[in-house]
C-alpha cells in the first residue's frame, strides 16, 4: 500500500503549476499582457523508507499573460514510477489556473492564484487523483536589490478515488540571490499535508536551486531537493527550461 501513496503523491504534488524552476511555490512576477511562457521540468525522486521507491515526472506548462498583471497557466504531467519491482507510467492529471495581485504594503506584492485539476491520469495506475481538485494559493513577494523574497500558504481540496487525505495545507518560504549577471541561486523549505491518512508525519523538504539565464527569453535550471522528515522523498534531482515568447 505505501508504494500506492508514495507514487500518488508525488504525481498529483506535480499537478500544480509552480513558480519559475526551481522553485517548489509560487512567486508574485507577472509576464505582462500578451506575453507567452513554456515551462519544461523533469524530476526523478528517490525514497528509500521501506523498499526502495522511484519516481520520475515531466511537466509542460504554457502560461500567457492575460493582461498586464494576471496570468493564466495550463499545464499538463507525465509520471513514471518504480517500487518493489512494480512500475507505471503515463500521462497524469491536467491543470488550470489563474495568478492575480490583490495588494502591495511595505514593499511586499500579495497575489492570489486559485486552480483546478482534471482528472487525466489512471487512478488505478497511481497516475492521478480519479476526480478533479481545486486549489488556492496565498503568495508574498518582495524584491530588494540582488534579492527575492516568497512566503507562500496554500490549502488544497485534494478530491480523490483513491482514499487520500482530502484537506491538504501548504506552506513554503524562499530565498533567490543574483550572485552575478544571468546567474541566480534559490533556497526554499516546504512542507505539506501528508496524503496517507494513515502516516502521523508530514512531509517537510528544502530544495537548492541554481538558475541561469543565457539570453533575455531563456532561462535553464537545476535543483537539488532533500527531505528533512521521513515521509518526505529523501533526494530529488530538478531540471527546468524556460522560454519567454
Amino acid at each position: 500500500m505505501k508504494k500506492i501513496f508514495f507514487a500518488a503523491a508525488f504525481a498529483l504534488s506535480c499537478t500544480e503549476a509552480r513558480a519559475f524552476h526551481p522553485l517548489i511555490g509560487e512567486d508574485t512576477a507577472f509576464l505582462g499582457k500578451d506575453v507567452k511562457q513554456v515551462e519544461l521540468g523533469f524530476g526523478h525522486m528517490v525514497s528509500h523508507e521501506g523498499a526502495d521507491r522511484y519516481a520520475n515526472s515531466g511537466n509542460a506548462e504554457l502560461s500567457y499573460g492575460l493582461f498586464e498583471r494576471v496570468d493564466v497557466l495550463l499545464s499538463a504531467v507525465w509520471h513514471g514510477w518504480n517500487s518493489q519491482g512494480l512500475s507505471e507510467s503515463g500521462i497524469g492529471d491536467v491543470s488550470l489556473e489563474a495568478k492575480f495581485p490583490v495588494a502591495e504594503k511595505a514593499g511586499w506584492t500579495l497575489a492570489l492564484k486559485p486552480g483546478f485539476s482534471l482528472p487525466a491520469g489512471d487512478e488505478s495506475r497511481s497516475l492521478g487523483a480519479g476526480e478533479g481538485g481545486v486549489w488556492l494559493y496565498g503568495i508574498a513577494g518582495r524584491q530588494a536589490g540582488p534579492w527575492q523574497f516568497y512566503l507562500n500558504a496554500a490549502y488544497q481540496l485534494n478530491r480523490n478515488s483513491v482514499n487520500e487525505q482530502k484537506n491538504i495545507f501548504k506552506g513554503s518560504a524562499a530565498a533567490v540571490l543574483e550572485v552575478m549577471p544571468k546567474v541566480m541561486v534559490s533556497a526554499e523549505l516546504g512542507a505539506e499535508t501528508n496524503k496517507d491518512k494513515s502516516s502521523p508525519s508530514h512531509p517537510v523538504s528544502s530544495v537548492l536551486g541554481l538558475v541561469w539565464s543565457p539570453y533575455p527569453t531563456l532561462d535553464l535550471d537545476a535543483g537539488f531537493k532533500m527531505g528533512l522528515t521521513k515521509t518526505a522523498e529523501d533526494a530529488g534531482l530538478l531540471l527546468g527550461l524556460t522560454l519567454r515568447m
